[in-house]
């Protein structure tokens, strides 16, 4: 099962058909489904979607199928609802034939907490291949902005380049990021990195340019006209979307005006 799952559909008993009344009033939900095919003797494991060489942690700190009670959660987006009791969703990250034990509307001032921290990722970034890396952004991305337009589309570019040059996980403590003055960029990388005027990683920078900045290192991204269109966005090479520059320790200046 990849990473971010897949689009499936849900079939609702024609017993329980009544219970879905109101859920198409929401854009996702959460899937609570029994994992019946999964391991239960398993309490340690390595993140193996991503590579069998990362250390093994215990499954209460990983989202292994492999449990005491394998049950899944999961936030997938609604589609769409067919003949009263089939739901057409997005991001299922279940197996064919699995149980769904219950459907809950997500709610985002409730579910949502942006101001969340977990364990470092750059050593299953480093793992991961490009392309894997670029869906995990995208879906960072959207889920914050609300779609996939031009700009965040850029905004990807920009956190993949970023993540390679400072070698680390662009939601680090120590990584401040002034994302520029477009909208759809700023939405997309404050998504991907967790940057907010709270924890004080989120700068203001001027003009058509994007700041990284980590520890004696700054790298400022100097953007192009973007192309119109997502694929050709992500088709196309760095140099037609921005020019980079990098500041490293005793390259800094002083109090330089961003």
């Amino acid at each position: 099962m990849p990473v971010q799952g897949v689009e499936a559909e849900v079939e609702i008993f024609p017993d329980y058909a009544g219970a879905l009344l109101g859920v198409e009033e929401n854009s996702h939900l959460i899937l609570i489904c029994w994992l019946h095919e999964a391991g239960r003797t398993v309490l340690r494991a390595v993140a193996r979607k991503v590579s069998r060489d990362l250390p093994e942690k215990g499954v209460f700190s990983l989202r292994s199928p492999e449990r005491p009670n394998p049950i899944s959660f999961s936030v997938v987006r609604l589609r769409g609802i067919r003949e009263e009791r089939f739901l057409e969703l997005e991001n299922v990250d279940v197996i064919d034939g699995t149980p769904v034990i219950d459907i809950k509307p997500y709610q985002v001032g409730w579910d949502c907490i942006f101001s969340a921290t977990g364990h470092d990722r750059i050593e299953k970034v480093r793992r991961m291949g490009p392309g894997e890396y670029r869906e995990g952004l995208i879906r960072e991305a959207v889920n914050y902005h609300g779609e996939l337009c031009p700009g965040v589309a850029v905004a990807v570019r920009i956190a993949e380049a970023a993540t390679r040059i400072l070698d680390c996980d662009l939601r680090a403590p120590q990584i401040a990021v002034a994302p520029g003055a477009d909208p759809c960029i700023a939405d997309a990388l404050i998504g991907i990195t967790g940057a907010r005027p709270g924890n004080r990683r989120l700068r203001c920078s001027s003009g058509d340019r994007c700041l990284f900045t980590a520890p004696g290192e700054e790298v400022i991204f100097h953007l192009r006209a973007v192309p119109g269109v997502v694929d050709a966005i992500f088709a196309c090479s760095e140099a037609a979307l921005f020019d980079c520059e990098v500041w490293r320790q005793n390259q800094l200046p002083f109090n330089r005006d961003l």
